[in-house]
């Protein structure tokens, strides 16, 4: 099992170096402009396979074990489809992605949504390396045909079409075999499990993906390409993420596996603060990272990408540790704190960020992002003291902490 999740781990930060890669070659080849419209480009994208997984989201990964693999891919298709429709509409009637690459997103939309249900079913039946291998892929084979085409955003979607194109048709090859023509469950019951089922824990990723991203449209429309600089920021602040993510993951799999709740609030505890060291340490290291150093690696103008990154400090450290509360509350099956959570957040850059970006700019944007997330944050720790019956002093870092933390490594 933790071999398993490590590979899962390793992944991500394998698709976290090469997402890296990308950014920096659009951004010093096309600078801030360029960054923009990448950005608008995959938050539309984002926003239909968002509401894609209500039903092709965890949702599938729950239900393929116990239904029909036919049936459950039969109502996630036409839900993509509708998907597509729904939101693409919203994006196109708002403009909310460039209009010049409207259907190459919707494109890129429908394949993503298929792609990401084929990829939900292989998780539901625990293949995981190919889940993972095909993730990886898909981002190899953009990034490589994307330099092979040359830097510019017209190539960066059609790299997108290409590498989707080529896993979609091999995810296909991974999902045939537990597909059973012969199985078939009724389609009207099957859609109301999984839309009641989809939308609890999908409803907090709907408001918490607002929360995260809608300071970008903010910035679009009153500053204009600055949005490619906070971009920019914003993704070298939440790679930071990636040992917490990892964390997560392995911590959502020890306490399924856990019965006993005094080692399931002491599990959570290490994991923590293993969280909150590892993210400052990384954090620490990238302010300490001078301007001229950001200058040589993505050669455009980043003139105040410190400042910014200073001002989003809180926020990266909240999330950190907020990511184990979550999978602490989820791992008991309750998911109504983590939504109420995000709401608190939405309600912070809804009522505070159009105010701060006009009046202090990007600083304020990513001020209003640290609040909005610290909030959420201290929401959960406060449930989860509650639900765990933990002391203020529980959080203090103590040896048995990188004991238990090491030992679950060493498996």
């Amino acid at each position: 099992m933790i071999k398993t999740i490590s590979n899962t781990a390793f992944s991500l930060g394998i698709i976290a170096v090469l997402n890296f890669i990308l950014i920096t070659l659009v951004y010093r080849t096309l600078g801030s402009a360029g960054s923009e419209q990448m950005i608008l480009i995959v938050l539309g994208i984002s926003f239909v396979v968002l509401m894609n997984n209500m039903i092709g989201g965890a949702a599938l990964v729950y239900l393929t074990p116990r239904k029909s693999v036919y049936s459950l891919l039969s109502i996630s298709y036409l839900w993509a489809i509708a998907s597509v429709i729904v939101v693409g509409s919203i994006l196109y009637i708002l403009e909310l992605v460039p209009m010049e690459f409207f259907y190459y997103v919707m494109l890129i939309s429908v394949l993503e949504c298929v792609f990401s249900i084929h990829n939900q079913v292989l998780i539901g039946k625990k293949k995981i390396v190919n889940h993972n291998l095909l993730k990886i892929l898909q981002k190899v084979i953009q990034l490589t045909c994307f330099i092979v085409l040359g830097i510019t955003i017209q190539n960066f979607v059609v790299a997108i079409v290409i590498s989707y194109l080529f896993v979609l048709i091999l995810s296909v090859y991974f999902v045939k075999y537990h597909v059973n023509f012969k199985e078939k469950d009724s389609l009207k019951e099957l859609f109301t499990t999984s839309i009641k089922y989809g939308f609890d824990i999908q409803s907090s990723n709907v408001v918490q993906l607002l929360n995260y991203r809608l300071l970008y449209y903010f910035i679009e429309k009153t500053m204009g390409t600055a949005l490619g600089l906070y971009g920019l920021a914003v993704q070298l602040s939440e790679s930071l993420w990636i040992p917490s993510k990892a964390l997560a993951i392995i911590q959502y799999s020890e306490l399924s596996n856990e019965i006993i709740e005094e080692k399931r609030k002491q599990l959570s505890l290490s994991f923590v603060k293993a969280s909150f060291v590892i993210t400052s340490v990384l954090l620490v290291i990238l302010l300490l990272i001078p301007n001229s150093l950001f200058l040589f690696v993505f050669k455009k103008d980043v003139e105040g990408i410190n400042e910014i990154i200073l001002a989003l400090s809180l926020g990266v450290l909240s999330i950190a540790v907020n990511q184990i509360f979550a999978h602490y509350l989820s791992g008991k099956g309750i998911y109504k704190y983590n939504v109420r959570a995000s709401i608190i957040g939405f309600i912070v850059v809804v009522s505070l960020g159009w105010f701060a970006i006009t009046n202090y700019g990007l600083i304020g944007a990513g001020i209003v992002t640290s609040l909005s997330y610290f909030l959420s944050s201290f929401y959960l720790a406060v449930i989860f003291v509650r639900e765990s019956k933990s002391k203020l002093s529980d959080f203090f870092i103590r040896k048995e902490d990188v004991t238990r933390v090491v030992g679950i490594f060493k498996k």
